[in-house]
């Protein structure tokens, strides 16, 4: 491959990363429940994706990464025959107040919802990062997941009725506003 066609590679690998990175590393986080193996995931699939460039042509990238990934998760948790576990804490977010109380409630909190996020089934865990962390719409999510909205919903509200009820056995209680 000459050197011109070799950086028009590059380029477009570059190009799909900025442009799906975050919503693919989204997804395999949802399936995994690990930032560290979700980041090692899309690594893998770009890497794949490179190695490519003299293979068959894809007609959709997307999808294809999305799967090489998938499939990556999966070879690993059955090689480590573990399942997801919670991960380390999230990012300091300060509170809107900025009062050290509503901190640490804040943080208590973001700790309860990702160890509950960890003892959901995994299609929950997706259907639920990609609402609350990407704030992808039932359509968008359907059509990721390929099934239509309104099962989409129906595993939305599903999804939250587990979680929720995992974190009031936490000892979290719901407020209504």
């Amino acid at each position: 491959m000459s050197k011109k066609r070799s950086r028009e590679w590059l380029d477009q690998i570059e190009q799909v990363y900025r442009e799906q990175g975050r919503e693919l590393w989204a997804l395999f986080y949802a399936q995994c429940g690990n930032a560290d193996r979700a980041s090692d995931a899309l690594q893998e699939s770009f890497a794949r994706y490179h190695e490519q460039r003299n293979g068959a042509p894809i007609r959709d990238v997307r999808a294809w990464l999305l799967q090489v990934g998938r499939n990556w998760l999966r070879d690993v948790a059955r090689r480590q025959k573990v399942a997801a576990k919670p991960t380390e804490n999230l990012d300091y977010l300060p509170t809107r107040t900025g009062e050290p109380a509503d901190s640490a409630i804040s943080e208590e909190l973001r700790d309860a919802v990702r160890e509950g996020l960890a003892q959901l089934k995994p299609a929950d865990r997706e259907v639920l990062v990609l609402r609350y962390s990407l704030n992808w719409s039932s359509i968008r999510i359907a059509e990721v997941l390929e099934t239509t909205a309104s099962a989409i919903d129906m595993r939305l509200s599903r999804a939250r009725k587990r979680l929720a009820e995992i974190l009031e056995k936490s000892g979290m209680k719901h407020e209504r506003p």
